[in-house]
């Protein structure tokens, strides 16, 4: 799983020693997603605190 490619998107007018594809490692991804996990837990909070 970490020898493999992911392509989540590319930019074609980047300068030409940019790479061309984005390739996530699985920690960065796994820490986006608890990231987004953490923050979705706290706006939740926010909303019940708020009586939204």
């Amino acid at each position: 799983m970490t020898t493999a490619e992911v392509r989540l998107a590319s930019w074609p007018a980047a300068p030409d020693d940019w790479p061309c594809l984005v390739r996530p490692i699985l920690y960065e991804v796994t820490g986006l997603c608890a990231a987004l996990s953490f923050a979705t837990n706290a706006l939740d909070l926010s909303n019940r605190l708020a009586g939204v």
